[in-house]
């Protein structure tokens, strides 16, 4: 299973780099995964830059077709406990640390991708198995 946090699912709609491998990392594992805000970062993030509308729109029917496909984690009151501590612990931003939160109670093995250093690194100290794209 592979567990992305919105700047790795980003990049599956605006053209940035790495998102070949994105595409590709998501095409060999179609078991996806995240908290319950990656539908409204993403939404927001793709939207930044002022696209025309009919490409807007074009991207958020993609991604609301993917996220059909995925495992959403609820944002809960432990969640966002457990962020604060995330947070303080590592110097994260609070969607970052939210995000991480949610990770970290998936019961499962996965893979978690992201492309924020901070959390990519948070989430090696706490044990994580974390996807990287090759250098």
């Amino acid at each position: 299973m592979l567990v992305l946090d919105a700047s790795a699912l980003t990049k599956r709609y605006v053209a940035e780099e790495y998102s070949d491998w994105i595409d590709e990392v998501m095409g060999q594992d179609s078991h996806w995964a995240g908290s319950a805000l990656l539908a409204t970062e993403t939404a927001i993030a793709i939207g930044r830059g002022n696209p025309k509308a009919t490409e807007l729109a074009a991207k958020d029917a993609r991604l609301s077709r993917d996220l059909d496909f995925f495992d959403l984690v609820p944002i809960d009151a432990d969640c966002l406990v457990r962020a604060i501590d995330l947070g303080r612990g590592y110097g994260l931003r609070t969607l970052d640390a939210i995000h991480l939160a949610a990770t970290s109670a998936i019961p499962e093995e996965f893979q978690f991708v992201t492309f924020d250093e901070r959390q990519r690194d948070a989430a090696g100290a706490l044990g994580l198995k974390v996807l990287q794209p090759p250098v």
